[in-house]
């Protein structure tokens, strides 16, 4: 028997992998064309399909590009997979969030496409580790434009921050009257505030090994001080008083679309829900107007606070509907900064643990979101001058 080749032996087990691999993605590839295909001949009159793209982007849902042809005309669409466990009734009050922007003629929104029968998603059922789920798809309309950042790398420029605060308030000035099909079931910030310390605790009681771990545990009795601080600022009759309306609650510039500094595209609104505006203007600050950059991780930029608030009341004052934030939202503005920031930080924590995620890339993002919890309470004076400039509105 001759002597055997370790190194010869180590390729040929690298191409025997690798060509499983290849053979297994095509597979899946294979799997997913019919499937998509099934669904857009079946439920759809939008053409051939003839191009697949799987996008990545995103943490929650499935996104893809399709491309098809209908009278030798090639056509772009988005297609989503919703993410496993969410219900009908949420589907349906996104739905009915585009439906009334595009009876609004809003058109930074992506329209949905209807089906043939006048519906705007697909829902099948599948057996999944012996249960029964609901999975949902739904095509949108292709928006132009250049995706230019994502929600961890999001310090686009003044102008495009400015046009992004009046797309915020011109989306609030069209959604007001809205009568929304469905529901979405998470809680408002008032009343999810409390739940995520019973969240959080619940954690730490099964926290692994991780450095992620590690700087969650050690940081928890902080979080959870700062989450009852938060909610004792609350405390007010005037709290009931704000506007409420159905907040897109995840405008951040990774779901915008720009040309020229200007948002030309606004999408994923299935995150939204009905609560008070100024969470949407609060969480639109955390995302737009902190630092992810080298030491100065985790800073609230009070120059991007103030362009952001500005532009944000002038084009709100501009509309006929809501109007911009009077004193009592720039009253409560701060704290719910404070709000936003936890809710951002309880999404880090939540979707580790619950989706067994990386645990480095994971660590950045709550890093951050303590980094930011800390900045807010030892500049707290500062950032409450900022927002008193604009409580002239009544």
């Amino acid at each position: 028997m001759g002597i055997v080749d370790l190194s010869e032996l180590r390729d040929l087990v690298d191409n025997l992998v690798n060509s499983a691999q290849k053979l297994q993605d095509a597979i899946i590839k294979s799997y997913l064309w019919e499937h998509l295909q099934d669904i857009v001949d079946k439920y759809y009159d939008i053409g051939r399909l003839i191009q697949i793209k799987k996008l990545d982007r995103g943490y929650v849902n499935e996104s893809f590009l399709i491309d098809t042809e209908k009278s030798e005309k090639r056509f772009r669409y988005f297609l989503r997979k919703y993410k496993r466990g969410i219900r009908e009734e949420e589907v349906k009050f996104e739905h009915s969030i585009i439906k009334h922007l595009m009876a609004r003629n809003f058109t930074l929104a992506a329209s949905i496409i209807k089906r043939v029968d006048g519906l705007t998603y697909v829902k099948e059922e599948k057996e999944i580790d012996d249960e029964i789920e609901e999975i949902y798809f739904a095509i949108f309309e292709f928006l132009n434009g250049e995706d230019k950042y994502t929600w961890d790398n999001p310090l686009c420029t003044e102008k495009e921050l400015e046009s992004s605060a009046r797309v915020l308030a011109k989306y609030h000035s069209n959604i007001y009257d809205l009568k929304p099909e469905g529901r979405r079931y998470e809680p408002k910030i008032l009343e999810l505030l409390p739940t995520i310390s019973g969240d959080l605790m619940k954690y730490a009681k099964r926290a692994g090994t991780t450095k992620f771990d590690a700087y969650f545990f050690k940081n928890l009795d902080h979080i959870l001080s700062v989450i009852d601080e938060t909610l004792s600022q609350f405390h007010s009759g005037a709290y009931s008083n704000l506007l409420q309306l159905a907040i897109h609650c995840d405008f951040h510039p990774g779901n915008l679309k720009f040309e020229n500094e200007e948002v030309i595209g606004m999408f994923d609104f299935d995150w939204s829900k009905i609560d008070v505006r100024i969470f949407d203007v609060a969480l639109a600050i955390v995302y737009f107007c902190s630092t992810w950059e080298g030491k100065e991780d985790g800073d609230l930029l009070l120059d991007r606070v103030d362009r952001f608030i500005s532009a944000y009341q002038s084009e709100a004052a501009k509309q006929d509907t809501v109007g911009a934030m009077n004193g009592n939202e720039m009253d409560f503005l701060p704290v719910m900064i404070k709000a936003a920031n936890l809710y951002v930080l309880n999404w880090d924590v939540d979707d580790f643990y619950i989706k067994k995620q990386n645990p480095y890339e994971y660590l950045i993002y709550l890093q951050h979101n303590v980094r930011l919890m800390r900045w807010i309470e030892n500049n707290w004076k500062d950032l409450v001058n900022v927002v008193k400039k604009f409580s002239y509105v009544n």
